[in-house]
């Protein structure tokens, strides 16, 4: 059993100064020995972080060891410099850059995803109206899936059935577990669909916004390699 020790206010100084001397020391040994080593401060949308980054990001990390990365996963726009190095923003709606000195990512377009076991026996999509034979899916209100039916050619539809979660990652994650019929775009459902996890049924799609890079213009060595990583992995 851990028995929790209660620093006094004095003690809790001195662990402060003890941390900080520890680190001091590191630094020192790592300069010692040529190592310099660079933090890498990331402040990223919830969704592309959760969905997109993580099941890359050690691939990064294991490839620059002298690089410190933390992710900040937030919607909150953090002051660039001060809160954090770089940042990954998605802005909704026809492109535009959220800076001067931004760089795109991506240009994503939805559809419909689903999992393979949603599908009834005997069942199949074969227009779109069929999929209002399912739960669909929503981080809006009917906004993101009536831009899609029009698209498909099916304007001012009625959505029979829903289920709204805050956050497209849970959306997402509901639609794999079979709970509905959700959508989704290239990047943010690209790996459940290659893993056969949701599917396709079909190839219309619907522009509905852009990715962005803050802060990728620095001529700091951690965030210019971490700015081509970047763009390499989503050519890919």
């Amino acid at each position: 059993m851990h028995r929790r020790v209660e620093l006094t206010p004095v003690g809790e100084r001195l662990a402060a100064d003890l941390s900080q001397s520890f680190m001091q020391i590191a630094r020192s040994v790592a300069q010692a020995r040529g190592e310099t080593r660079e933090r890498l401060r990331l402040s990223v949308e919830p969704a592309f972080a959760a969905r997109w980054l993580l099941p890359r990001l050690p691939r990064f990390v294991a490839s620059e060891p002298q690089i410190d990365v933390e992710v900040d996963s937030t919607e909150i726009m953090r002051e660039l410099g001060s809160e954090t190095d770089m940042a990954i923003r998605y802005i909704e709606g026809p492109r535009r850059s959220p800076q001067r000195s931004a760089m795109l990512l991506e240009e994503v377009a939805m559809f419909p995803v689903l999992a393979p076991s949603l599908l009834r026996p005997g069942q199949s999509l074969r227009t779109p109206e069929d999929l209002l034979q399912y739960p669909l899916l929503h981080e809006d209100e009917d906004r993101s899936w009536q831009a899609w039916f029009r698209a498909a050619g099916m304007p001012g539809i009625s959505i029979p059935r829903r289920m709204r979660f805050n956050d497209v990652a849970l959306v997402l994650q509901a639609a794999a577990n079979g709970h509905g019929i959700a959508l989704g775009d290239d990047l943010l459902a690209g790996d459940d669909l290659k893993a056969g996890r949701l599917i396709k049924p079909f190839q219309v799609t619907a522009p509905c916004g852009t990715y962005w890079l803050l802060g990728g213009s620095s001529r700091s060595r951690a965030r210019r390699v971490f700015r081509d990583w970047l763009a390499e992995q989503l050519a890919h």
